[in-house]
């Protein structure tokens, strides 16, 4: 999603390796400060070139794949996935595969094969006055993921759009398999369905639910069945929304949860409600919105059996933080945070916080492995211009995350520079 949230400041992709290569900075300048956790690749210029789409997948002999891609106002596209894999728990990453011409991939792991499923850009994408054309696009690898498919047409993996009259994209949002079917929301690109607030380009995304039976050929696009799209409707105080994850709710009803841009408060989500069947999508503005910590920035929910609660790692409005101007771009704290219904949210523990506006914690993706969660972080560290423009893809462990308390809180860290 980030690549269209930029289109205004005319972001565009570029693509490099350079795991610990060094940065440009002045001779006057300090070198900034090592993130916390583990780097796993980081930009090679700081001021152009940015990290996104965070995601990892555990695979079944416990070997970690992790994925990101570049943003940023360079030239000499390369619209690439690049895969990481760990051997050792996280602890040390390698490049070993680059997904061609597919951005902002969600890994999941199913029957056997590895699966990335992402966007694929159409020509005058890089424009925001042009048609974008762009199609969802899905990968598959079966050697854990070295090699990987090509979603050449509708057969092997092209799934939706790509057309004037059907531009759709999605973002690095989870994928749901539940009651034997795969699910993924997705957006149809549309009109601005604007007001005057800031991030008025948050309107034309318009939410899909988009859904497949576990053991079929998921790279057939024939396989899948999409949602019709819900519009935007203006409200005041709200920008817009994005990043939606597909859930099933306590009452066993399908819900597509929205990231709102309610920049002023920061504490609201939008549930659209899905048929069974995943064919019909409704959504009612009057009763649609639900509360919810860090709302306002993209979020990962999953469910804990072992809990029955809900769980995500959200950038949650520290109490220090309420007067910050811009809620949206506030993503110095990390918080865990649960719930039983998707509805009430309890701040569980602080992760990480720093007490400077430019970092963003941000964007994480996680699984749960026995007792801890295994995450990954598009990291806007020091030398990041912004909280937004991430310099750095990381990875984290959340060791015995469902004892966590505010006693377990990190301390708020203050650069000594």
């Amino acid at each position: 999603m980030y690549f269209f949230r930029g289109l205004a400041s005319a972001l565009v992709s570029g693509c490099f390796f350079l795991l610990g290569a060094a940065c440009s900075f002045s001779e006057d300048a300090p070198a900034p400060e090592l993130p916390p956790g583990v780097i796993i690749d980081k930009s090679p210029d700081f001021a152009n070139l940015y990290l996104g789409s965070p995601c990892i997948e555990i695979l079944p002999d416990g070997t970690y794949i992790a994925t990101h891609d570049f943003f940023g106002p360079v030239e000499n596209l390369d619209l690439r996935t690049h895969v990481f894999e760990s051997k050792d728990k996280g602890q040390t990453w390698k490049l070993i595969a680059k997904i061609p011409n597919q951005r902002a991939s969600y890994l999941f792991y199913l029957n056997g094969a590895l699966y990335a499923i992402g966007w694929t850009p159409g020509e005058g994408f890089r424009d925001a006055t042009k048609d974008t054309m762009c199609a969802v696009t899905i990968s598959k690898s079966t050697d854990g993921g070295h090699t990987w498919t090509t979603p050449n047409d509708s057969k092997t993996g092209r799934l939706v759009g790509g057309t004037k009259d059907m531009s759709v994209f999605c973002d690095p949002a989870p994928v749901l398999i539940h009651n034997g079917r795969v699910w993924k929301e997705v957006e149809k690109m549309g009109d601005f369905n604007r007001d005057s607030k800031p991030r008025f380009y948050m309107t034309q995304y318009n939410p899909m639910c988009a859904s497949a039976p576990v053991d079929c050929d998921l790279l057939d696009a024939s396989n899948w069945t999409f949602s019709n799209y819900v519009p935007w409707v203006v409200q005041k105080d709200v920008h817009g929304w994005a990043e939606g994850n597909v859930l099933c709710t306590p009452e066993n009803k399908m819900i597509i949860q929205m990231r709102v841009d309610d920049a002023v408060r920061d504490g609201k989500g939008a549930q659209i409600q899905l048929s069974d069947d995943g064919k019909v999508a409704t959504w009612d503005p009057q009763t649609g919105f639900v509360e919810m910590p860090g709302g306002c920035k993209k979020f990962v929910i999953k469910y804990d059996e072992q809990t029955k609660k809900y769980w995500s790692l959200v950038n949650w409005i520290h109490p220090d933080d309420v007067d910050a101007p811009d809620k949206e771009r506030t993503r110095n704290t990390l918080a865990l945070v649960c719930s039983e219904d998707l509805k009430s949210w309890e701040i569980r523990n602080i992760v990480y916080r720093r007490a400077d506006l430019t970092i963003g914690f941000q964007y994480v993706d996680w699984r749960i492995e026995g007792d801890d969660l295994v995450c990954v972080c598009r990291l806007a560290w020091d030398g990041a211009h912004n909280c937004h423009d991430a310099n750095y893809f990381t990875f984290f462990r959340l060791k015995d995350f469902r004892n966590l308390t505010r006693k377990d809180d990190a301390p708020t860290w203050i650069s000594p520079k």
